[in-house]
């Protein structure tokens, strides 16, 4: 009896029953959507702003950088900028005439705080704002003029469910202001991601055994698997106290390549195709210098492939963050402690 699944899903650290509950949570949004309202606003276009400022801090920051690629494409004005560089270095870009895309998934961090009351003091006219938040109590929620609800639940630990439901809203949010037609990539991936987490423990061990114990790990990709690159490496930090870089892979060329040798790991994104062959050229140059590679893809058959959810369009960047995070629960399984508690931090960072 004490060996039942559902004495043992208790007995997991909330960590990784919040990674297991995200197909729940994405699920969850899809059915209930963006809402009327921000319905209504998207469809009417952005092309009366001057300015769409893309904002956040943290994952909510990662995970808007697919969207700001594709409204860039577009041929829209967009800005892809942390809050804190907004609301410090850079405020002259908000304009009365300026979208500010907020995405926080408290809603409640100091930046946003700080920004929120710095844009209160615009007028004559004030910018629009839109907020993508989880806790519709706070005030983000309250100050938005237009608001997006994640829907993702209670989270009491590291980024994961909201990081997906962020990804995920914004691509939404994207589709609607372009004109896009309606997909079925995003309702097919509750079940592949449902299937993967399924079997979490063999991704787990799988990814953990590729990576080794590196003395340097980097997560490398391009475009928008940067979404997952920098999350990754971020919540690696979080949940396992274990250092690692992401870094795109044009970038990583242009002077890190030089470290390379053995006791260097490099998981690596195959992201888009047209792409995808200058990826694996960094990977053969990552494994003649001695350092090991581990590919992430489902196109590519490079010969350090592990597999990722069978996800489609958009929804590939969803698949993409999921071996990250159960790698980042190998690595804290390894160092002896529980995955996703905070040392020196709390969930909602307060402190500019």
């Amino acid at each position: 009896m004490s060996d039942s699944p559902e004495r043992s899903l208790q007995q997991l650290p909330h960590y990784v029953l919040d990674i297991l509950g995200q197909p729940l949570a994405l699920r969850d949004l899809l059915s209930m959507g963006l809402g009327s309202t921000a319905t209504t606003f998207l469809s009417q276009g952005l092309a009366g702003f001057d300015r769409i400022l893309i904002t956040g801090m943290g994952a909510s920051l990662y995970a808007s950088y697919p969207s700001y690629l594709r409204l860039a494409k577009a041929g829209l004005p967009v800005w892809f900028v942390e809050t804190g560089e907004l609301l410090h270095d850079v405020p002259e870009l908000i304009t009365g005439r300026s979208l500010v895309w907020v995405a926080s998934q408290s809603g409640e961090s100091a930046e946003v705080h700080a920004l929120l009351e710095q844009l209160e003091q615009c007028v004559n006219p004030r910018p629009t704002v839109l907020g993508i938040v989880n806790n519709t109590d706070s005030v983000l929620a309250q100050s938005a003029d237009v608001l997006i609800q994640l829907h993702a639940g209670e989270e009491r630990a590291v980024s994961t469910r909201t990081y997906v439901n962020t990804l995920v809203a914004s691509a939404l949010a994207v589709r609607v202001a372009l004109g896009e037609p309606e997909s079925t990539d995003l309702f097919t991936a509750v079940g592949a991601v449902q299937r993967y987490l399924d079997d979490w423990r063999a991704h787990a061990d799988a990814i953990g055994d590729a990576i080794s114990t590196p003395d340097t790990l980097v997560i490398l990709a391009r475009g928008a698997s940067r979404a997952a690159a920098g999350t990754g490496a971020l919540i690696i930090k979080e949940a396992a106290k274990y250092p690692a870089e992401a870094l795109s892979t044009s970038q990583f060329r242009h002077g890190p390549l030089e470290m390379v040798t053995e006791g260097v790991t490099a998981v690596l994104f195959e992201g888009d195709r047209p792409t995808a062959p200058l990826s694996q050229r960094l990977a053969d140059d990552i494994r003649r210098y001695g350092g090991r590679v581990v590919w992430l893809g489902q196109t590519v058959p490079d010969p350090d492939a592990l597999p990722l959810a069978a996800c489609r369009g958009v929804a590939r960047h969803v698949a993409e963050i999921l071996p990250l995070q159960l790698l980042s629960v190998v690595l804290a399984e390894r160092a002896g402690i529980e995955p996703g508690v905070f040392r020196h931090l709390e969930k909602v960072t307060r402190v500019l």
